[in-house]
């Protein structure tokens, strides 16, 4: 009888020839598609902008091509800066992801230039069988190494881009109270329940523009306070509902980290 050899797990190796910088813990790490849920005028034009172009962020060269689809962006003038540095449609068609895709599988796999596809305020007016829905659950695929939806309706989203999120970005303030408990039905799970769930986006976003970002790749899930400190672990809040001012003497309850990806106004 022949002698059975381990079943050992063994880690995959590496991509050769990748050399991407390495970004700050708290963002979305590579290969992620987030989610950003965000009412009008809550500066998610803004965080779109610091999160392509800032240095402190991806910044303007960490893909090989940027490609933004946005239905607003001519007329929002935060976007300006997006305008000129990257490759901007100003509305949806299917053509646009069936070209995207067609351009990267000429390429080998290990060859394949690095994407961002950013896909803003397109889900509340694209049908559910849109390509910019289904890519979500095979973009890997095509090298894309960051997929970002952006919509001001949660409920209108794809339950395939819901599925497919690795991060989670919730705007405030938040004005309809049904959205965000449909929300904190979707994710509050992962962090304690419903109840609790709405109780960390209420610590996450004590000020205006202040949104809570879910990494919904580590185990167990981490909600932060913006990119900037951790408000919850799984179901353990880690900072006290207390903490929500931004003056000296209540910052120094928490540790923020040094150093942080911080917004800046474009």
């Amino acid at each position: 009888m022949e002698k059975s050899l381990p079943l050992k797990i063994l880690r995959v190796k590496d991509r050769e020839g990748v050399k991407m910088k390495p970004l700050h813990p708290h963002l979305p790490q590579p290969c992620a598609c987030v989610l950003h849920c965000s009412p009008v005028k809550t500066g998610k034009s803004t965080i779109i902008s610091n999160i392509l172009l800032g240095d402190e962020f991806y910044g303007q060269d960490y893909f090989d091509r940027v490609k933004i689809i946005s239905n607003t962006i001519m007329n929002d003038d935060t976007s300006r800066f997006l305008k000129d540095a990257f490759d901007v449609e100003d509305h949806y068609e299917d053509r646009f992801i069936t070209d995207l895709i067609n351009s990267q599988n000429k390429y080998d796999k290990e060859d394949m230039p690095s994407v961002a596809l950013i896909c803003d305020d397109l889900l509340g007016s694209i049908r559910r069988e849109a390509k910019v829905n289904h890519i979500a659950s095979r973009f890997r695929h095509y090298n894309i190494q960051l997929l970002y939806y952006s919509s001001q309706n949660f409920r209108k989203v794809s339950n395939i881009v819901r599925q497919n999120a690795t991060n989670v970005i919730i705007g405030s303030p938040f004005p309809n109270q049904k959205e965000l408990e449909k929300i904190a039905e979707e994710y509050g799970d992962m962090f304690g329940g419903s109840k609790q769930f709405l109780s960390i986006y209420e610590i996450a976003t004590p000020n205006r523009y202040d949104f809570l970002h879910l990494d919904l790749q580590e185990n167990p899930p981490v909600a932060y306070h913006n990119f900037e400190y951790p408000v919850a672990i799984g179901k353990n809040i880690v900072v006290s509902d207390k903490v929500k001012k931004e003056d000296d003497e209540e910052e120094d309850k928490y540790e923020t980290p040094p150093t942080s990806p911080t917004m800046k106004n474009q």
